[in-house]
């Protein structure tokens, strides 16, 4: 069994060298702007389907994109069945980044063989051309027994 102080495989120091307090008021401002009544954006499938039909990520595809009732566009794709979990993440990032604002974040968790990322991305009071505004998308990922490019 995994010593549980552990933070990978070879860790022997059980604690890192500093926080990250220096990148909290970023994650602030997004947690208050995601808090925001009417922040997100109506139409993401206006917004962000085309960036992520157009996107073009090896050993990934999209199978399915549509507006939930909460608002948030859900995106269903495959991997290879062949890709690390790593090599997963790693086209996730890919293919978030084609739809990715100047403040984003970005949960990953397992459901079983699932791979789910949560996304807030949006443009923050006074960053931009156009006014605050974000978007909200599920991104779930499967490895497929066969995958095409996107």
């Amino acid at each position: 069994m995994a010593d549980e102080r552990k933070r990978w495989d070879t860790d022997d120091r059980f604690t890192g060298v500093a926080d990250a307090s220096a990148f909290a008021g970023g994650v602030d401002e997004l947690a208050a702007l995601a808090r925001r009544p009417g922040w997100v954006t109506e139409d993401p499938e206006l917004h962000l389907v085309p960036h992520l039909r157009n996107a073009s990520v090896d050993g990934l595809r999209i199978d399915e994109m549509r507006t939930e009732e909460d608002g948030v566009l859900a995106v269903i794709g495959a991997c290879d069945p062949d890709a690390s979990r790593a090599e997963l993440r790693r086209r996730a990032w890919a293919l978030l980044g084609t739809v990715a604002e100047p403040a984003a974040s970005v949960r990953e968790h397992r459901d079983g063989d699932v791979a789910v990322f949560e996304v807030v991305t949006g443009i923050p009071d006074n960053a931009g051309a156009f006014a605050s505004h974000g978007h909200t998308l599920r991104l779930t990922l499967t490895q497929a027994a066969a995958s095409r490019d996107i």
